[in-house]
């Protein structure tokens, strides 16, 4: 299959490995566990699950009798689909998901949100509202600053307002937010947008640094275990949100 435009034509396989391996995605699936603690069953979403990092630990977990995933490039969808053969992951975009009404209890928008097309954003929360059941819970993971900026019409770099804002025109209710990737992000410059060079996948690290990353994020799933904590500051955001009654 071709890589879709403006990425490298490796770009699924190497997010693959990364997905896997590296400290910052299983930190990420770690600091999501601790937001998540007594969420993690019946039924999943993962939209924009790429090569299905999330629903194969998910799987592991044991606890989910529905696993479901959606994504744009058939590649990713391919990589996933062989990864986790029980899973129902199909080639769709955000703002059509090809699920019934109500059929989750839990979705995933993990570093999705902020490459949406803005004329789209409002689009793709409403269908993520709409296969939620009453009393879901949606998690999105996006890249976070101390403020929030535009850099172009398929990129965003979102600060805890803007986020907060950006679903309540989607229709949730942010019950939980906060920072995450906070000690790191201050030896690091704030995101910036992918280019084909730089398209946003971790790069390999030697064991001693991967071990080192991992304990970073370790520590901070550690402290987010409890509900009344939060990070201030970092270079990701996480919101817990319910769907708005009609």
């Amino acid at each position: 299959m071709t890589a879709m435009p403006g990425i490298p034509p490796d770009y699924f396989r190497r997010l693959y490995e990364a997905e896997r391996r590296h400290w910052w995605p299983v930190g990420m699936r770690r600091i999501a566990a601790s937001l998540l603690a007594g969420r993690l069953r019946g039924s999943l979403l993962d939209a924009g699950c790429g090569t299905g990092g999330f629903l194969a630990w998910a799987a592991g977990r044991g606890r989910f009798d529905r696993l479901c995933g959606s994504d744009l490039s058939p590649e990713a969808v391919e990589l996933a689909r062989q990864a986790i053969p029980e899973a129902d992951i199909r080639v769709a975009p955000l703002h059509a998901l090809p699920f019934e009404d109500s059929a989750f209890d839990l979705a995933l928008l993990a570093d999705v949100l902020q490459h949406v097309h803005e004329d789209e954003v409002e689009h793709g929360l409403r269908e993520l509202r709409r296969v939620l059941r009453p009393g879901g819970m949606l998690l999105v993971r996006t890249n976070g600053g101390r403020r929030g900026r535009r850099a172009r019409a398929d990129w965003r770099l979102y600060d805890p307002v803007s986020l907060t804002e950006e679903l309540r025109r989607g229709g949730f209710r942010v019950e939980r937010l906060t920072h995450a990737n906070a000690l790191l992000s201050l030896l690091e410059r704030e995101p910036r947008p992918p280019t084909e060079s730089t398209c946003g996948i971790p790069v390999p690290v030697g064991a001693a640094r991967n071990a080192f990353g991992s304990a970073l994020l370790s520590a901070e799933a550690r402290w987010l275990r409890r509900p009344d904590r939060r990070l201030p500051f970092g270079h990701t955001l996480f919101a817990l949100a319910r769907p708005e009654a009609s």
